[in-house]
Protein backbone atom coordinates (compact mmCIF):
# COMPACT_ATOMS: atom_id res chain seq x y z
CA UNK A 1 0.00 0.00 0.00
CA UNK A 2 2.84 2.44 0.54
CA UNK A 3 4.26 1.52 -2.62
CA UNK A 4 0.67 2.70 -4.49
CA UNK A 5 0.97 5.87 -2.47
CA UNK A 6 4.63 6.64 -3.76
CA UNK A 7 3.23 5.50 -7.42
CA UNK A 8 0.05 7.74 -7.48
CA UNK A 9 2.19 10.44 -5.77
CA UNK A 10 5.16 10.30 -8.60
CA UNK A 11 2.23 9.76 -11.52
CA UNK A 12 0.47 13.34 -10.33
CA UNK A 13 3.81 14.86 -10.30
CA UNK A 14 5.06 13.55 -13.57
CA UNK A 15 0.96 14.48 -14.99
CA UNK A 16 1.49 18.71 -13.50
CA UNK A 17 4.57 18.06 -15.45
CA UNK A 18 3.91 17.10 -18.12
CA UNK A 19 5.86 14.33 -18.55
CA UNK A 20 4.32 10.69 -20.28
CA UNK A 21 4.48 8.26 -17.91
CA UNK A 22 4.54 3.87 -18.27
CA UNK A 23 2.99 1.55 -16.33
CA UNK A 24 4.39 -1.75 -15.44
CA UNK A 25 2.47 -4.43 -13.72
CA UNK A 26 3.00 -8.08 -12.93
CA UNK A 27 0.51 -9.96 -14.89
CA UNK A 28 1.27 -13.83 -14.24
CA UNK A 29 4.07 -15.74 -12.60
CA UNK A 30 5.07 -18.84 -13.24
CA UNK A 31 7.32 -20.83 -10.39
CA UNK A 32 8.68 -18.51 -7.66
CA UNK A 33 9.31 -14.67 -7.95
CA UNK A 34 10.24 -12.07 -5.76
CA UNK A 35 6.94 -9.93 -6.53
CA UNK A 36 3.46 -11.50 -6.98
CA UNK A 37 0.29 -10.14 -10.04
CA UNK A 38 -0.59 -6.76 -8.88
CA UNK A 39 2.80 -5.35 -8.38
CA UNK A 40 3.42 -2.19 -10.30
CA UNK A 41 6.40 -0.26 -11.29
CA UNK A 42 5.94 3.63 -12.56
CA UNK A 43 8.32 5.16 -15.08
CA UNK A 44 8.54 8.90 -16.12
CA UNK A 45 10.25 9.85 -19.22
CA UNK A 46 12.42 12.36 -17.16
CA UNK A 47 13.85 9.10 -15.79
CA UNK A 48 12.24 8.70 -12.78
CA UNK A 49 10.29 5.70 -11.17
CA UNK A 50 8.61 4.53 -7.70
CA UNK A 51 7.55 0.90 -6.89
CA UNK A 52 9.04 -2.55 -7.87
CA UNK A 53 8.46 -5.83 -10.02
CA UNK A 54 10.90 -7.56 -8.65
CA UNK A 55 13.53 -7.98 -6.32
CA UNK A 56 15.83 -4.98 -8.05
CA UNK A 57 16.63 -7.49 -10.57
CA UNK A 58 14.19 -6.11 -13.41
CA UNK A 59 13.79 -2.74 -13.28
CA UNK A 60 16.35 -1.53 -14.83
CA UNK A 61 15.95 -3.44 -17.82
CA UNK A 62 12.50 -2.15 -18.22
CA UNK A 63 13.45 1.12 -17.81
CA UNK A 64 15.77 0.90 -20.31
CA UNK A 65 13.40 -0.78 -22.81
CA UNK A 66 10.11 0.29 -21.87
CA UNK A 67 10.00 3.49 -24.10
CA UNK A 68 10.61 1.79 -27.16
CA UNK A 69 8.31 -1.49 -26.41
CA UNK A 70 5.32 0.40 -26.24
CA UNK A 71 5.40 2.94 -29.32
CA UNK A 72 2.58 0.80 -30.77
CA UNK A 73 0.66 0.27 -27.84
CA UNK A 74 0.42 -2.27 -24.36
CA UNK A 75 2.78 -5.37 -24.56
CA UNK A 76 3.29 -8.22 -22.69
CA UNK A 77 7.09 -9.17 -21.59
CA UNK A 78 8.16 -11.96 -20.54
CA UNK A 79 11.00 -12.47 -18.21
CA UNK A 80 12.85 -15.56 -17.34
CA UNK A 81 14.80 -16.38 -14.30
CA UNK A 82 17.47 -17.33 -16.05
CA UNK A 83 18.33 -16.10 -18.94
CA UNK A 84 16.97 -13.64 -21.68
CA UNK A 85 16.08 -15.94 -24.68
CA UNK A 86 17.25 -12.93 -27.30
CA UNK A 87 20.32 -12.20 -25.57
CA UNK A 88 20.86 -15.18 -23.16
CA UNK A 89 22.32 -12.58 -20.79
CA UNK A 90 20.99 -13.27 -16.84
CA UNK A 91 18.67 -11.26 -15.69
CA UNK A 92 19.97 -13.32 -11.63
CA UNK A 93 16.46 -13.55 -10.51
CA UNK A 94 17.41 -16.75 -9.06
CA UNK A 95 13.76 -17.26 -7.98
CA UNK A 96 13.33 -20.56 -10.80
CA UNK A 97 10.67 -18.71 -12.50
CA UNK A 98 9.11 -16.72 -14.74
CA UNK A 99 7.43 -12.99 -14.71
CA UNK A 100 5.08 -11.58 -17.42
CA UNK A 101 5.10 -8.01 -17.31
CA UNK A 102 2.30 -5.67 -18.69
CA UNK A 103 3.66 -2.41 -19.71
CA UNK A 104 0.82 0.56 -20.70
CA UNK A 105 2.09 4.29 -21.44
CA UNK A 106 0.04 7.18 -21.90
CA UNK A 107 -3.99 7.79 -21.55
CA UNK A 108 -3.99 3.18 -21.05
CA UNK A 109 -1.63 4.06 -18.19
CA UNK A 110 -3.45 7.23 -16.68
CA UNK A 111 -6.77 5.49 -17.23
CA UNK A 112 -5.35 2.55 -14.67
CA UNK A 113 -3.74 5.03 -12.21
CA UNK A 114 -7.22 7.11 -11.88
CA UNK A 115 -8.84 3.92 -11.05
CA UNK A 116 -6.85 3.03 -8.40
CA UNK A 117 -6.44 6.54 -7.18
CA UNK A 118 -10.10 6.33 -7.01
CA UNK A 119 -9.85 3.30 -5.02
CA UNK A 120 -7.70 5.02 -2.76
CA UNK A 121 -9.41 8.05 -1.97
CA UNK A 122 -12.77 5.99 -1.41
CA UNK A 123 -11.17 2.90 0.63
CA UNK A 124 -12.90 0.86 -2.36
CA UNK A 125 -11.49 -2.03 -4.11
CA UNK A 126 -11.34 -2.12 -8.12
CA UNK A 127 -11.07 -5.00 -10.37
CA UNK A 128 -9.03 -4.17 -13.19
CA UNK A 129 -9.32 -6.47 -16.32
CA UNK A 130 -6.48 -6.95 -18.74
CA UNK A 131 -5.60 -9.06 -22.24
CA UNK A 132 -2.70 -10.82 -20.99
CA UNK A 133 -2.16 -13.42 -24.10
CA UNK A 134 -0.91 -11.90 -26.62
CA UNK A 135 -1.81 -15.39 -28.78
CA UNK A 136 -5.59 -14.44 -27.99
CA UNK A 137 -5.96 -12.35 -31.49
CA UNK A 138 -7.03 -9.39 -28.72
CA UNK A 139 -4.92 -6.31 -27.93
CA UNK A 140 -2.57 -6.47 -24.73
CA UNK A 141 -3.60 -4.12 -22.22
CA UNK A 142 -6.60 -2.87 -19.61
CA UNK A 143 -10.20 -2.99 -20.83
CA UNK A 144 -12.25 -2.57 -18.21
CA UNK A 145 -12.50 -1.30 -14.19
CA UNK A 146 -14.83 -1.75 -12.28
CA UNK A 147 -15.71 -0.39 -8.60
CA UNK A 148 -16.68 -2.11 -5.61
CA UNK A 149 -19.97 -0.50 -6.31
CA UNK A 150 -20.55 -1.72 -9.93
CA UNK A 151 -19.20 1.62 -11.07
CA UNK A 152 -17.94 1.05 -14.54
CA UNK A 153 -14.61 3.52 -14.11
CA UNK A 154 -13.03 2.60 -17.57
CA UNK A 155 -14.29 0.11 -20.73
CA UNK A 156 -17.42 -0.49 -21.63
CA UNK A 157 -20.77 -1.35 -19.49
CA UNK A 158 -21.85 -4.49 -22.23
CA UNK A 159 -17.93 -5.93 -21.31
CA UNK A 160 -18.46 -9.40 -21.15
CA UNK A 161 -15.91 -9.81 -18.66
CA UNK A 162 -18.20 -7.04 -16.60
CA UNK A 163 -20.05 -9.94 -14.28
CA UNK A 164 -16.10 -11.61 -13.94
CA UNK A 165 -14.45 -8.24 -12.88
CA UNK A 166 -17.80 -7.57 -9.96
CA UNK A 167 -17.21 -11.14 -8.79
CA UNK A 168 -13.83 -10.42 -8.18
CA UNK A 169 -14.66 -7.10 -5.92
CA UNK A 170 -16.99 -9.31 -4.18
CA UNK A 171 -15.05 -11.99 -3.27
CA UNK A 172 -11.91 -9.57 -3.19
CA UNK A 173 -9.95 -12.03 -5.31
CA UNK A 174 -8.04 -12.17 -8.52
CA UNK A 175 -7.87 -14.52 -10.94
CA UNK A 176 -7.24 -15.56 -14.50
CA UNK A 177 -9.49 -16.08 -17.61
CA UNK A 178 -8.49 -17.50 -20.59
CA UNK A 179 -6.56 -14.73 -21.83
CA UNK A 180 -7.42 -12.32 -19.27
CA UNK A 181 -5.94 -11.19 -15.76
CA UNK A 182 -8.71 -10.17 -13.62
CA UNK A 183 -6.86 -7.94 -10.76
CA UNK A 184 -8.68 -7.09 -7.81
CA UNK A 185 -7.05 -4.27 -6.33
CA UNK A 186 -7.24 -3.68 -2.62
CA UNK A 187 -8.10 -0.10 -0.86
CA UNK A 188 -5.61 0.88 1.78
CA UNK A 189 -5.83 -0.83 5.22
CA UNK A 190 -7.75 1.22 7.95
CA UNK A 191 -6.60 1.30 11.56
CA UNK A 192 -8.35 3.34 14.53
CA UNK A 193 -5.89 3.14 17.32
CA UNK A 194 -7.74 4.52 20.72
CA UNK A 195 -5.51 5.84 22.64
CA UNK A 196 -2.86 8.62 22.12
CA UNK A 197 -0.10 7.82 24.66
CA UNK A 198 3.45 7.23 23.74
CA UNK A 199 3.10 3.91 22.71
CA UNK A 200 0.54 4.57 20.31
CA UNK A 201 3.39 6.52 18.38
CA UNK A 202 5.27 3.63 16.92
CA UNK A 203 2.27 2.05 16.13
CA UNK A 204 1.26 4.80 13.85
CA UNK A 205 5.00 4.81 12.43
CA UNK A 206 4.89 1.44 11.29
CA UNK A 207 1.17 1.02 9.46
CA UNK A 208 1.87 4.42 7.75
CA UNK A 209 5.39 2.87 6.25
CA UNK A 210 2.71 0.09 5.55
CA UNK A 211 0.65 2.72 3.30
CA UNK A 212 -2.20 1.91 5.91
CA UNK A 213 -5.04 5.15 6.49
CA UNK A 214 -4.39 5.44 10.54
CA UNK A 215 -6.90 7.41 12.77
CA UNK A 216 -5.84 8.22 16.31
CA UNK A 217 -8.84 8.93 19.10
CA UNK A 218 -8.59 9.55 22.87
CA UNK A 219 -10.51 11.44 24.84
CA UNK A 220 -7.72 13.43 26.88
CA UNK A 221 -7.44 16.66 24.54
CA UNK A 222 -3.62 16.99 25.60
CA UNK A 223 -2.24 13.74 23.62
CA UNK A 224 -4.60 13.53 20.95
CA UNK A 225 -2.79 16.42 19.15
CA UNK A 226 -2.03 16.01 15.67
CA UNK A 227 1.56 17.31 16.21
CA UNK A 228 2.29 14.69 18.66
CA UNK A 229 0.80 11.94 15.18
CA UNK A 230 2.27 13.85 12.01
CA UNK A 231 2.39 10.84 10.09
CA UNK A 232 -1.48 9.92 11.66
CA UNK A 233 -4.27 10.75 8.99
CA UNK A 234 -6.40 11.57 11.07
CA UNK A 235 -6.54 12.67 15.46
CA UNK A 236 -9.69 13.14 16.81
CA UNK A 237 -10.55 13.78 20.27
CA UNK A 238 -13.46 12.03 22.02
CA UNK A 239 -15.01 10.71 24.94
CA UNK A 240 -17.64 8.35 23.47
CA UNK A 241 -15.89 6.99 20.56
CA UNK A 242 -19.79 6.46 19.17
CA UNK A 243 -19.30 8.28 16.28
CA UNK A 244 -15.80 6.58 14.96
CA UNK A 245 -17.19 4.24 12.26
CA UNK A 246 -14.74 2.19 10.66
CA UNK A 247 -15.33 0.05 8.21
CA UNK A 248 -15.88 -4.37 9.08
CA UNK A 249 -12.77 -4.62 7.04
CA UNK A 250 -10.48 -2.20 8.78
CA UNK A 251 -9.18 -2.96 12.27
CA UNK A 252 -9.11 -1.29 15.37
CA UNK A 253 -6.50 -1.45 18.59
CA UNK A 254 -7.37 -0.17 21.78
CA UNK A 255 -4.61 0.91 24.35
CA UNK A 256 -5.87 3.61 26.43
CA UNK A 257 -4.64 2.95 29.92
CA UNK A 258 -7.77 3.86 31.26
CA UNK A 259 -10.36 1.27 32.35
CA UNK A 260 -13.04 3.73 31.16
CA UNK A 261 -11.95 4.62 27.88
CA UNK A 262 -10.93 0.86 27.01
CA UNK A 263 -15.00 0.12 28.31
CA UNK A 264 -16.15 3.09 26.01
CA UNK A 265 -14.30 1.75 22.85
CA UNK A 266 -15.12 -2.02 23.72
CA UNK A 267 -19.30 -0.68 23.94
CA UNK A 268 -18.22 1.30 20.32
CA UNK A 269 -16.10 -1.47 18.47
CA UNK A 270 -17.74 -4.91 19.73
CA UNK A 271 -20.95 -4.65 18.09
CA UNK A 272 -18.87 -3.76 14.35
CA UNK A 273 -17.43 -7.00 14.19
CA UNK A 274 -14.23 -5.59 12.33
CA UNK A 275 -11.65 -7.74 10.75
CA UNK A 276 -9.51 -7.13 13.93
CA UNK A 277 -10.26 -5.86 17.34
CA UNK A 278 -7.57 -6.15 19.99
CA UNK A 279 -6.70 -4.42 23.65
CA UNK A 280 -3.91 -4.04 24.86
CA UNK A 281 -3.25 -5.55 28.87
CA UNK A 282 -3.74 -8.97 30.69
CA UNK A 283 -6.79 -11.12 29.94
CA UNK A 284 -7.75 -10.49 33.58
CA UNK A 285 -8.70 -7.27 33.14
CA UNK A 286 -9.93 -7.74 29.74
CA UNK A 287 -12.08 -10.00 31.18
CA UNK A 288 -13.30 -7.94 33.91
CA UNK A 289 -14.11 -5.34 31.07
CA UNK A 290 -16.21 -7.65 29.34
CA UNK A 291 -18.30 -8.19 31.89
CA UNK A 292 -19.39 -5.31 31.96
CA UNK A 293 -19.81 -4.10 28.36
CA UNK A 294 -21.25 -7.70 27.27
CA UNK A 295 -24.64 -6.86 28.86
CA UNK A 296 -24.47 -3.12 27.62
CA UNK A 297 -24.27 -4.04 23.93
CA UNK A 298 -26.55 -7.51 23.99
CA UNK A 299 -24.39 -10.20 24.04
CA UNK A 300 -21.95 -12.83 25.93
CA UNK A 301 -18.72 -12.14 27.11
CA UNK A 302 -17.73 -15.74 25.16
CA UNK A 303 -19.08 -13.86 21.46
CA UNK A 304 -16.91 -10.65 22.77
CA UNK A 305 -13.55 -12.75 23.27
CA UNK A 306 -14.71 -14.38 19.97
CA UNK A 307 -14.48 -11.03 18.03
CA UNK A 308 -11.37 -9.85 20.43
CA UNK A 309 -7.40 -10.40 20.38
CA UNK A 310 -6.40 -10.12 23.53
CA UNK A 311 -3.60 -9.91 24.72
CA UNK A 312 -2.89 -8.28 21.92
CA UNK A 313 0.36 -8.82 19.66
CA UNK A 314 2.40 -11.37 18.39
CA UNK A 315 5.19 -13.13 20.41
CA UNK A 316 8.10 -12.08 19.20
CA UNK A 317 9.98 -11.15 23.06
CA UNK A 318 8.68 -7.24 22.82
CA UNK A 319 9.73 -5.26 25.69
CA UNK A 320 9.70 -1.80 25.40
CA UNK A 321 6.87 0.06 23.54
CA UNK A 322 8.95 0.25 20.12
CA UNK A 323 8.86 -3.40 20.17
CA UNK A 324 5.41 -4.30 21.10
CA UNK A 325 4.31 -1.77 18.31
CA UNK A 326 6.05 -3.77 16.19
CA UNK A 327 4.36 -7.35 17.67
CA UNK A 328 1.17 -5.35 17.49
CA UNK A 329 1.21 -4.00 13.86
CA UNK A 330 2.52 -7.48 12.83
CA UNK A 331 -0.31 -9.44 14.16
CA UNK A 332 -3.16 -6.89 12.93
CA UNK A 333 -1.36 -7.38 9.51
CA UNK A 334 -1.00 -11.11 9.65
CA UNK A 335 -5.11 -11.30 10.43
CA UNK A 336 -5.85 -8.66 7.57
CA UNK A 337 -3.69 -10.41 5.43
CA UNK A 338 -5.41 -13.92 6.45
CA UNK A 339 -2.01 -15.47 7.73
CA UNK A 340 -1.94 -17.59 10.45
CA UNK A 341 -0.04 -16.71 13.36
CA UNK A 342 1.25 -17.39 17.03
CA UNK A 343 -0.49 -14.83 19.12
CA UNK A 344 1.16 -14.21 22.78
CA UNK A 345 0.87 -16.39 25.57
CA UNK A 346 -1.76 -14.74 28.23
CA UNK A 347 0.75 -15.30 31.13
CA UNK A 348 3.19 -12.77 28.66
CA UNK A 349 0.69 -10.04 27.85
CA UNK A 350 2.01 -6.36 27.43
CA UNK A 351 0.79 -4.28 30.32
Amino acid sequence: MAELRRILELWRTARAQGEDVCLATVVRVEGSAYRKPGARMLLTSSGRRAGTVSGGCLEGEIQKKAWWLTESGATVQRYSSFFDEDSEMPYGLGCGGTVYVLLERGAAADRTLSALTYGAEHRSGVAIVSVIDTNSGEMPGTRLIVGDDGYILSGSPEDPLRGAAEEAVRNRKSSWQASFYIEYAAPPHGLFIFGAGDDAQPIVEFTHRLGWVVTVADGRSNLAKAERFPLADEVVVSRSFAEIAPQQCDAAVILTHSYEQDRAALRAMLPRELAYLGILGPKLRTERLLAAVAPEIGLTVEECLSRLHSPVGLDIGAKDPVSIALSIAAEIHAVLERRARKALHPSAAHV
